[in-house]
């Protein structure tokens, strides 16, 4: 039986699909010829608008007029989106099996792998991982967080050579400091990347032994530890995807990546500066203005005078614009 709504299916809602055939019916328009059509107030019928446009189904003109792409293109791009992340799931089931079936094995006694919980238990195992990597230390990391920020372990991890690589979720950068801690940890050698989300927290030192959470409960904390050469197999491909699909944060000199001084808009053509990649990264994870200003130490205010002018530079209006502006300049 086909749905009522079928656009649902790749994320808009019913609403947004009555005021997007009511755009398409008409070749375009504006928020006012939305709130007039389905009866709700400027706000909602902006919202509904706005939720097209970020979905590519509708472009938007200087004029305040949104105009309508073609569905056969923009509804081929959103079903692509769809398979892609659908095909993510299917993808984790193997990795996320390996990690039933070991846990499983841990509480019969499975060798080289055990649950480890409590907070002093976790944290000391972490920092005894850490300490014993000579070539490799690779991490996903998101909250909630156990322990005391990571630096003197990283930085002492750099100094004997080992490569550090971490990939982190936005909501890492909710509170107030992580920004300007990961900018002191990739100045002095950390290799960082963002992504939107991320579905554990996971610690890897030279593939050879890992810990990955078993809860991402605040007031739950449990990890699987192993040295199981398979499972260690099966972390560090997972590992590698998200790697590989996160978007990298550039560090500047002494500030790491936190954000360098407002300069003019350089000219088409000229490579991007480090707060301009790590705008483009911090688009890409979905990260707020309010947050990217709170963890840069300027005002919102500010922020977006800076955005303008990333804007401006690669002649387009909104974040989506600027990311497929930035792909096409391999600036990303």
């Amino acid at each position: 039986m086909e749905s009522a709504a079928p656009l649902d299916l790749v994320g808009v809602d019913s609403e947004a699909e009555k005021a997007y055939r009511h755009l398409l019916a008409r070749g375009g328009g504006t928020i006012e010829d939305v709130t007039a059509e389905l009866g709700v107030t400027y706000q909602e019928g902006l919202a509904l608008v706005e939720r097209l446009h970020r979905f590519g189904l509708v472009s938007r003109r200087t004029s305040g007029e949104f105009l309508t792409v073609d569905p056969r293109h923009a509804l081929r791009a959103l079903v692509e989106s769809r398979e892609r992340q659908l095909a993510s799931v299917r993808d984790a089931a193997g990795t996320l099996g390996a990690l039933f079936d070991s846990a499983r094995r841990t509480r019969n006694g499975g060798h080289g792998t055990r649950v480890i919980s409590g907070p002093e238990a976790v944290g000391d195992r972490y920092y005894r991982l850490k300490q014993s990597a000579r070539a490799e230390i690779c991490s996903l990391d998101r909250p909630p967080f156990l322990l005391a920020p990571n630096g003197p372990l990283d930085e002492a991890a750099v100094g004997r050579g080992v490569r550090v690589r971490a990939v982190y979720a936005a909501s890492s950068f909710v509170a107030d400091g992580g920004w300007q801690e990961l900018g002191s940890l990739v100045s002095k050698g950390e290799e960082a990347r963002i992504t939107p989300t991320l579905p554990v927290k996971l610690a890897m030192a030279d593939r050879s032994a890992a810990m990955i959470s078993l809860s991402l409960s605040a007031g739950i904390t449990e990890c699987l530890y192993t040295e199981a050469p398979p499972l260690l197999e099966a972390l560090a491909e997972l590992f590698e995807r998200y790697w590989a699909a996160a978007s990298p944060l550039a560090g500047g000199h002494g500030g790491g990546a936190s954000a360098p001084p407002p300069a003019r808009v350089p000219e088409e053509g000229h490579a991007p500066t480090d707060e301009e990649r790590n705008l483009l990264a911090l688009f890409a994870a979905g990260v707020k203005d309010e947050a990217i200003a709170r963890q840069f130490g300027i005002s919102t205010r500010t922020l977006r005078r800076r955005i303008q002018d990333l804007y401006a530079k690669l002649g387009t209006t909104s974040r989506f614009g600027a990311g497929v502006a930035a792909a096409r300049r391999n600036w990303v």
